[in-house]
């Protein structure tokens, strides 16, 4: 596990995990997804520069990629925002559609 600190990173970095995290599922099928960019929520830590800093890496990196996505207006971590995905091809015996995480950025834990 590397772990990169945010001084560092920058949108072209979580394109490359973004690239990695697509490419495993694929092995398996799972082709059909929904992804959510997951912002601030009301309850959280941390600044709010850190915060826009954080959420405009990940929001530029899924441009970047080239993938649709929805907003989860407050959604994020209480330590910093997410990308997640949930597909339609991994349900369970109920109908629900799992989420499956993509990537999250921390900056104060």
């Amino acid at each position: 596990m590397r772990t990169c600190f945010f001084f560092r990173l920058n949108w072209q970095q979580i394109r490359r995990v973004l690239d990695l995290l697509e490419t495993i599922p694929g092995r398996f099928g799972f082709q059909d997804y929904e992804v959510m960019l997951s912002t601030r929520p009301d309850k959280s830590v941390g600044t709010g520069e850190g915060w826009r800093d954080a959420t405009a890496s990940l929001e530029a990196a899924l441009r970047d990629k080239g993938w649709e996505y929805s907003v989860d207006e407050c959604g994020g971590a209480f330590y910093g925002p997410k990308s997640t995905r949930k597909s339609a091809t991994l349900s369970n015996v109920c109908g629900d559609v799992p989420q499956c995480r993509l990537i999250s950025i921390c900056r104060t834990i």
